[in-house]
Order: C-alpha cells, then sequence, then structure tokens
C-alpha cells in the first residue's frame, strides 16, 4: 500500500514539528530500553532534513551527514506505506551527490522490523557493536552506490 505523501526539504518553521514526531516515535521504539526516564533525544538541528508530508502533516523525517543516514523517522500510522522507503531513498540521493561510493547507517540491533526493513531496501549488516553512551547492541549497516562504481 503506498501514500500520496510529499517527500521535501523541512521548512524554517517546521523544526518543532519535526522534533515532535521524533520524539514520538523514539519513545514507542526505544522507550523500554530507558525506563522509566524518556528516550535522550539531543536537541538536533533538523534545518537539513527531508520530511514526508501527508494530509498537510509532517509523517517522516530523515536526515544525512556526510556518508551517513543519521535519521530516519517514520510515524507508526503511517508505516507500510512506502514513506520510509522514499525518505531513505531520498536520503541515499543526497549522499550520493556528495560523491560517497557507500552509504553507512546505524540501528539499535534489538529493532529487529527496522532492521529487516533496511535489508530489504539492499543494506548489509557490516558490524555489531555496543552503544557508545548506553548499553545496548547496535549494527553498523552499510550499502554500495551502484551509481558509483
Amino acid at each position: 500500500m503506498s501514500t500520496d505523501a510529499l517527500v521535501r526539504k523541512v521548512e524554517s518553521d517546521e523544526q518543532d514539528s519535526v522534533r515532535a514526531l521524533v520524539r514520538t516515535v523514539a519513545d514507542e521504539t526505544f522507550g523500554a530500553l530507558f525506563a522509566p526516564s524518556p528516550v535522550p533525544l539531543d536537541d538536533m538541528d533538523w534545518s537539513p532534513a527531508w520530511v514526508a508530508v501527508s494530509n498537510a502533516k509532517i509523517v517522516g523525517v530523515v536526515l544525512t551527514r556526510q556518508e551517513w543516514i543519521s535519521d530516519l523517522w517514520v510515524l507508526r500510522e503511517s508505516r507500510k506505506r512506502g514513506i520510509g522507503r522514499r525518505l531513505l531513498a531520498q536520503g541515499e540521493a543526497e549522499i550520493a551527490s556528495r560523491g560517497h561510493g557507500t552509504f553507512h547507517l546505524r540501528v539499535v540491533k534489538s529493532n529487529t522490523v527496522a532492521v529487516q526493513f533496511y535489508l530489504q531496501q539492499g543494506w548489509n549488516i557490516g558490524r555489531e557493536f555496543p552503544h557508545e553512551r548506553f548499553n545496548h547492541l547496535m549494527l553498523e549497516m552499510v550499502k554500495s552506490n551502484s551509481e558509483h562504481q
């Protein structure tokens, strides 16, 4: 099932909306890892991000840095509709435009739904490692930019 979401650059007045989306998804996905405290989130600058907008609401976001997909978040009610796939493709295209031949991302190992999603999009597990601030296991995933080879 797909949706008519528009993927576009975030607008300057949407930072709070993006932060609220990230907080919602992070708490749903990782709340148990950090209970009883809230999931620790840095106050990031989302101005370089891309958002997916459906029915005038931001439903997903992707942020890249150098060769990294640093963040990809999609609201629960908007999943399984192609939004994550479109945002990931946008992030990959942005990284490729910087001339990188390999894409990287990090994902919490226990987030098996996300791990499977990335595997289905052609990503591979590069290594497993403990998170540098917290005690949970992470996976670094990689994908070759086939157009750059």
